[in-house]
């Protein structure tokens, strides 16, 4: 986990949100790890632990995402994920894709690619709210913007209408206070240690998404 801090939590651009423990959070984060760890054994790696075999980018012919080091293209190319992290002293930067990832999901990190920071997935819900989900758990305090964007939606259909074709979330930076002097150390660990940024859970998050699937 990067260096704590405390602060809010907040969602931009159309769409609801879910919250969760930061204890599962890392719990699911730790999971996911298990599952697609041993699949970084194929191929060779490039200096900065990524697969060679995963290095392919992802593109449509119509402009769509293309992988980069901190573009990472989900649902064949469909959607671009992209993630800045922040600190409380204002310093910024832009999270990379760590490797491997599955078709659906990845992971981002921010300082170090053996410090996994984000998992992230788009998944189609068109079978059951008619909607493509955003999820996403965090194992950082450290302040985020994360853009999902449809690569394959105009900003309009051919009525006029808007449409939901990118999705904006904000997670504040948190900033680690020092433990007082009447307080124990679990409430501190409780308070302070363990906070985090709560699970993303965006199911109505691009609500046109299905009709051109």
């Amino acid at each position: 986990m990067s260096r704590s801090q405390e602060g809010s939590f907040r969602l931009t651009g159309r769409g609801g949100f879910g919250s969760g423990l930061f204890a599962g959070l890392l719990s699911g984060l730790a999971l996911l790890v298990f599952v697609v760890a041993p699949a970084g054994a194929r191929g060779n790696e490039a200096p900065d632990g990524t697969a060679a075999s995963d290095l392919a980018p992802a593109a449509s012919e119509d402009g769509g995402c293309v992988e980069s080091e901190t573009v990472m293209c989900l649902r064949d190319g469909r959607y671009s994920v992209t993630i800045e992290w922040e600190k409380p002293d204002g310093e910024k930067g832009s999270a990379k894709v760590a490797r491997p990832r599955t078709k659906d999901s990845g992971l981002f990190y921010f300082f170090d690619h053996n410090n996994w920071e984000v998992l992230l997935k788009v998944l189609d819900g068109c079978a059951v709210n008619e909607h493509h989900w955003v999820y996403a758990a965090s194992a950082s305090d450290v302040g985020m913007t994360l853009v999902v964007r449809d690569t394959t939606l105009p900003d309009q259909d051919a009525d006029g209408r808007m449409l939901v074709n990118s999705k904006t979330f904000h997670f504040e930076p948190h900033s680690r206070r020092a433990q007082m002097p009447d307080e124990s150390d679990e409430d501190y660990q409780a308070n302070v240690l363990a906070k985090g940024h709560p699970a993303l859970t965006a199911s109505n998050a691009f609500p046109d998404a299905c009709v051109s699937s």
